[in-house]
């Protein structure tokens, strides 16, 4: 009968706009169509939660021990039926598990960190999980947190780079998809959807050396059960990858505006001006008792966790006080208001409020809220641009070094760039300008094929620009199936943003000072292959006569 009312009330409203009429028209013809279905499901629905309560007392070990493959001489590499190969480590491919509720979140802190930073930002990010994960260390420092899906709906089996931050980038391994599909059919044939176990042994070189790393489990992995939910991990971080293909696709460029961990791993600050905006958004909401996912309801927990997460005392204040004088509470949320300020007061996170408006004051976060995300995200990045504009300090243009823009072309094309300040360190052993009459002159050393030797070739900056977009930029922790379609970025991006570091007073041919380019640093010379003493001994002779006063 409710069921039944339901579709009654949908089609007794009217007004809207098409859009509305259009998709209330869609949810009666679906709510028709499937009733027995939907009917069954909510009678249902206590013997699933049973039945996910049983599953949850499982622990990891005993959820993958029929999934797990064996690695072979120390790589990534299952072993191969009937080869003898020694056996180096395990595998647990998700596609091969009975039930698709497992998921991994994988912590890829990027190799260019020190060791201590890369413990420090592992640790920082352990201490902002609930305690019942599954934490395992990657071979590079990283870490693979073991938590439920719990019908989170994510776009693919690997989402990867679902955050991205200067120190670390975050996927998301879990089976969405058990099979292929070919031609629109589902196919036998299993999606490979492999992570590395821990007690799994590998070995690269590093520094002309063979060394070993290991995956080693950082709590009692194998005994973990009843694990965290994939929601609640990432609400904490603010990050939401849970929509349609359509708003995935159209969202990429949105999300990174809503990620708010710092390069260290801890959850940024809110600013003064961006939680009074949080605050006065939360108005004419239904608030609920009962913690549900955000994008479902507003629970009274999830507002506590936000307002106790702003450190500003009177926006904080403010918040509390408009909890109950701008909002409507069920009963039990009324009842239990002091139990969940308290709860709420251990887990402060003030991103949460985003969500909540991104959710259910739609109108507000699109005029108030994005543009704010925005705001803060550009500046953030002209922080960091600044700083790192203060710390790099340029090369020097060395002519008796070898290495050339084909150098750094070879580099870029294999991929051993890790970051944009490594570029700039590059081509400022290459390249400076300075103010010419009417336009810019630049000074860009380059090979001498006859002379055999580096030179300091002027040009005018069209000329150079020619030659910077022919290196395009291939970032070393760019994971090869990150689907980007995005123009590819050159050297010529590179060195626009950092002009400042390129720029010289002038030009003269011997100088001390530092801002002004000195041309002279050697006279030209050629190699030669062999030496004919004979040639030169009349010169020998002039220098031992005058010089040396003919003192052998």
């Amino acid at each position: 009968e409710k069921y039944d009312q339901r579709i009654s009330e949908l089609r007794n409203q009217h007004g809207g706009s098409d859009k509305e009429q259009d998709e209330r028209s869609y949810l009666i013809y679906r709510l028709e169509k499937n009733r027995e279905d939907n009917i069954f499901e909510e009678v249902m629905q206590p013997l699933v939660e049973l039945y996910m309560q049983e599953k949850d007392s499982k622990t990891i070990i005993e959820r993958v021990k029929d999934a797990m493959i064996n690695t072979v001489n120390y790589t990534k590499i299952g072993q191969q039926e009937g080869k003898k190969q020694q056996i180096t480590g395990k595998l647990i491919d998700l596609s091969l598990m009975d039930e698709d509720n497992l998921c991994v979140i994988d912590i890829d802190i990027h190799k260019d960190k020190s060791i201590e930073e890369i413990d420090k930002i592992r640790q920082n990010l352990i201490d902002s999980l609930p305690p019942n994960v599954g934490l395992v260390k990657t071979a590079h420092g990283g870490l693979h947190i073991y938590c439920n899906r719990n019908f989170y709906l994510l776009p693919s089996n690997r989402n990867v780079k679902v955050a991205v931050t200067d120190c670390f980038d975050i996927d998301v391994f879990a089976q969405m998809t058990k099979y292929k599909i070919e031609n629109g059919q589902e196919t036998q044939e299993l999606v490979q959807n492999r992570v590395v176990a821990p007690n799994t042994a590998i070995r690269e070189t590093k520094n002309n050396q063979r060394v070993t790393l290991k995956y080693e489990a950082v709590n009692d992995w194998e005994n973990a059960s009843h694990l965290a939910s994939l929601r609640e991990i990432l609400d904490k971080w603010n990050i939401d990858i849970e929509m349609s293909y359509k708003d995935y696709a159209q969202q990429q460029h949105d999300r990174i505006y809503g990620v708010q961990i710092n390069d260290d791993g801890a959850i940024e600050q809110m600013n003064d001006e961006f939680a009074q905006a949080c605050v006065d958004g939360l108005k004419n909401l239904e608030i609920h008792n009962n913690p549900q996912p955000i994008n479902m309801e507003v629970s009274l927990l999830s507002i506590f966790c936000g307002l106790y997460g702003i450190s500003n005392e009177s926006i904080r204040a403010e918040g509390i006080g408009n909890i109950r004088k701008f909002n409507k509470l069920s009963a039990n949320a009324d009842k239990n208001y002091g139990q969940a300020s308290s709860n709420g007061e251990r887990k402060p996170n003030p991103w949460i409020l985003t969500k909540i408006l991104r959710y259910h004051n739609k109108d507000y976060y699109e005029q108030i809220i994005k543009p704010l995300l925005k705001k803060n995200y550009e500046a953030k990045k002209k922080e960091k641009q600044i700083l790192i504009n203060q710390t790099l300090v340029p090369n020097k243009i060395d002519l008796t070094d070898d290495f050339t823009l084909l150098d750094m072309q070879e580099k870029a094309a294999n991929g051993e760039y890790e970051n944009e300040e490594q570029i700039v360190m590059d081509l400022t052993r290459l390249l400076v300008y300075y103010e010419g009459e009417t336009e810019d002159i630049y000074a860009i050393k380059g090979y001498d094929a006859i002379c055999d030797t580096q030179v300091l070739y002027h040009k005018l900056e069209g000329t150079v620009y020619k030659q910077l977009e022919k290196i395009n930029i291939n970032f070393k922790n760019k994971k090869t199936d990150e689907k980007d379609n995005s123009k590819p970025i050159t050297v010529k991006h590179i060195f626009k943003k950092y002009a400042s570091k390129f720029v010289k007073k002038g030009c003269k041919f011997i100088s001390e000072d530092p801002k002004i380019l000195t041309v002279f640093q050697g006279y030209k010379y050629k190699k030669l292959d062999t030496i004919d003493y004979e040639c030169l001994q009349m010169y020998f002779d002039l220098i031992k006569e005058t010089i040396a006063a003919g003192d052998e």
